[in-house]
């Protein structure tokens, strides 16, 4: 096993390092592939990428190391194993989170990567665990990315947990955390964030991954791109009525469906991250 010490021992390397680390707790257990780029650069931080329900982690892994090896960034690339978890999208009965924050916690004590920030990507249902994960966890966050997530907790008060951030009576079991009620603590930090949304122009099929819901349909549309406009309208409306001026684009992926390894090829998605300026994004209307 990797033992560094500490950062400083990493910048000077001239050779790249890709390692596995396994993380087990309680609520089950998260294998991550790190990849260290040769000379890593500590002002740009670290990617983490979130597999969707196929848990195609290698088509990640794939997509993103020559671009973040070029930026000299480290890439985290976890997988959730299926039989620990069933489901790894929401943040509710499952605690998906915590794997999460345990790898962060473990990379920065090892010296592979400064975890207290990193840009956050998810695709698919990856995308529905990187938003909420941001929501309950702002402060680990320095920008979100968000492609074609089937459905998401929308930052409004209004509407009910888990579509929405209201916590209804009777919904939180005791000794379970107010899941809803945490994230609006953190309100206002998440919308501070930097969000960029990305959809596939052709991914408007209601395929058997889909959350086919008749509140969902109703509240943020029928399909994948109507849910994103959905999402991004919330965010912005949220933060306009807090004060908050919103960093926030729209993308949407030409030829694309719903693909991640298209949405890299056709459209240069994993580039599109990579190449996110986290300081400022393109204003959605």
């Amino acid at each position: 096993m990797l033992n560094i010490a500490n950062w400083e021992v990493l910048a000077g390397r001239e050779e790249p390092i890709t390692t596995r680390l396994w993380v087990r707790l309680p609520e089950g257990r998260l294998r991550a592939d790190i990849f260290v780029p040769a000379n890593p650069q500590a002002s740009v931080p670290p990617l983490l990428a979130l597999h969707g329900i196929s848990r195609a982690a290698n088509a990640l892994s794939t997509a993103f190391a020559p671009l973040t090896a070029a930026a000299g960034r480290v890439l985290i690339v976890p997988r959730f194993p299926p039989g620990d978890w069933p489901v790894f999208q929401r943040i509710g009965g499952a605690r998906p989170d915590k794997p999460v924050l345990a790898l962060l916690a473990r990379l920065q004590a090892m010296g592979l990567a400064d975890t207290r920030k990193v840009d956050l990507f998810g695709f698919s249902g990856g995308a529905q665990l990187a938003h909420r994960f941001a929501m309950l966890y702002p402060q680990h966050v320095a920008a979100l990315h968000v492609a074609a997530a089937g459905w998401y907790c929308l930052p409004d008060d209004s509407v009910p947990f888990p579509m929405g951030l209201r916590t209804e009576a009777n919904m939180v079991p005791p000794g379970k955390p107010d899941i809803a009620g945490l994230m609006r603590a953190q309100l206002s930090a998440f919308l501070k964030l930097p969000l960029r949304i990305y959809v596939g122009e052709d991914d408007r099929l209601r395929d058997p991954a889909l959350r086919r819901d008749r509140r969902i349909d109703a509240l943020q549309g029928r399909d994948r791109v109507a849910r994103a406009h959905a999402f991004a309208t919330a965010f912005k409306s949220a933060a306009h009525a807090r004060g908050i001026v919103p960093t926030l684009s729209f993308t949407v992926l030409p030829g694309c469906g719903h693909d991640f390894p298209q949405c890299a090829q056709v459209a240069g998605l994993a580039a599109q991250v990579c190449g996110l300026s986290i300081t400022k994004g393109d204003e959605y209307e």
